[in-house]
């Protein structure tokens, strides 16, 4: 009875945590961000983008000196719309259409980095600048200089906030204005979704499709004691990343006396093989043995 008490408890948590998650709203880019300890560059290289280089153009010109590079975002947009005409099936007319809406963006694109461009060219010069601090030794060891480090970094994320508002505003706007231009007659097709800069196999934007579905299997077997081994380890592994991604003692690091807590039930019930007590899995072993009888 424990045993399934602990199996149910935990399982209703993955699947709330789960359905929570489904609504959109979840990122998992201030958890990568956040990390602590020594994986925590490991972590936070996940995070899709995360000071901007892309979606801002950071590029050097022949001379090595910095400057904006607008072609990715143009051809990336262009791609985009060719895509969409292609997969809503425009016509002739609303393929014009089409093309009237991008070259406006464009005209606004372009309008966006003339205007900023000092202030886009400093913050790259300024990031620059942090990663020159970040290589000296000192900078980690000498506590006036970290905390410099930590100001220059704040004010970074300010600067990178501001900058970035206008340029996700026309990313979004292009992709919703092209989606809606097919109209009512194809409204059974799903919008295309606009592909982002400098993606990366497992990057955050990657890890907010898979965590909800995670957590809402695990959380569903749990509950109904179907491969409770297999999805209790799993579960574990996950808590386990969290945990070490917080490293315990590293400077700044979270509690995560919760996730530890969790994780010991999870690799509890998967040495028990706890599925087998009131759940799918006895089913699952009963038919597994008869058939290993019949086979002898």
């Amino acid at each position: 009875m424990a045993l399934v008490i602990l199996r149910l408890v935990i399982g209703f948590h993955f699947l709330g945590e789960g359905i929570t998650k489904l609504d959109g709203s979840f990122s998992s880019a201030g958890f990568l961000a956040n990390a602590k300890g020594p994986l925590a560059p490991r972590f936070q290289a996940m995070v899709w983008d995360a000071e901007g280089r892309h979606r801002l153009g950071m590029g050097y010109d022949d001379d090595n000196r910095l400057v904006i590079d607008v072609k990715p975002t143009q051809e990336a947009w262009e791609s985009f719309r060719a895509d969409v005409a292609s997969h809503h099936r425009f016509d002739d007319k609303k393929k014009k259409e089409s093309e009237d809406i991008l070259k406006l963006y464009l005209a606004q694109y372009d309008w966006y980095v003339k205007t900023n461009r000092d202030d886009i060219l400093n913050y790259f010069k300024e990031l620059e600048r942090r990663e020159r601090q970040e290589q000296v030794a000192a900078n980690q060891e000498v506590a006036s200089l970290r905390q410099q480090g930590n100001m220059l970094a704040s004010a970074l994320r300010r600067d990178r906030a501001i900058l970035l508002v206008g340029i996700e505003k026309m990313w979004s706007g292009l992709e919703h204005d092209l989606n809606n231009l097919a109209g009512d007659e194809n409204s059974s097709r799903q919008g295309l979704a606009l592909k982002k800069l400098g993606r990366q196999g497992l990057d955050s934007i990657t890890m907010n499709k898979i965590i909800p579905c995670f957590d809402l299997v695990v959380g569903a077997c749990l509950i109904v004691g179907l491969l409770v081994p297999v999805v209790s380890v799993a579960g574990a592994l996950f808590l386990l990343t969290v945990v070490v991604s917080q490293w315990p003692g590293a400077v700044g690091a979270a509690p995560v006396y919760y996730q530890v807590i969790e994780m010991s039930g999870l690799v509890l019930l998967a040495m028990m093989s706890a599925g087998r007590y009131a759940g799918l899995d006895y089913f699952v072993n009963y038919i597994l043995r008869r058939r290993g009888k019949k086979k002898k």
